[in-house]
C-alpha cells in the first residue's frame, strides 16, 4: 500500500522541481496528478477500479487541496532552486504522511466524520 503513495509523493516532488520559473496552472495539474495518484494505487494494489463513495472522494479531495497549497507554494515562493528544492522535498514528504494517513483506519473514520 505504501508502493504507491512513495511513487507519488516522488511524482509531486518532481513536478514541484519542474514547476520553477513557469506559470503553474495548480487547478488543473492537481487534478492531474491526483488522477494519475488513482490510477497508480489501483494498478499498484491490483484491486481494480476504485470505488469512489462518498468517503473516497472526500479522501482524494483532501489530497487535491494539499496539492494544488503545494504547487500554489511553488508558485509564489520559488525564487530559486534552494527554495524550491525544499518546497518539494517538503511538500513530498507531506503528501506521503497525509495520504499515508488518510487511507489508514483511522483516516478513513475521520474522513467518514465530514462526510456524515
Amino acid at each position: 500500500m505504501n508502493g504507491s503513495f512513495m511513487l507519488m509523493a516522488f511524482a509531486v516532488g518532481f513536478w514541484c522541481i519542474w514547476s520553477a520559473n513557469r506559470d503553474v496552472n495548480s487547478l488543473l495539474e492537481a487534478i492531474g496528478l491526483n488522477v494519475m495518484a488513482i490510477v497508480v494505487k489501483a494498478i499498484m494494489e491490483w484491486n481494480g477500479a476504485p470505488n469512489f463513495d462518498t468517503v473516497m472522494l472526500a479522501t482524494w479531495g483532501a489530497l487535491w487541496i494539499y496539492t494544488v497549497f503545494v504547487l500554489e507554494m511553488v508558485e509564489r515562493f520559488s525564487s530559486s532552486m534552494g527554495k524550491n528544492l525544499t518546497i518539494a522535498v517538503l511538500g513530498s514528504i507531506g503528501w506521503f504522511g497525509i495520504a499515508q494517513y488518510l487511507f489508514s483506519a483511522d483516516g478513513q473514520k475521520m474522513v467518514a466524520g465530514w462526510v456524515s
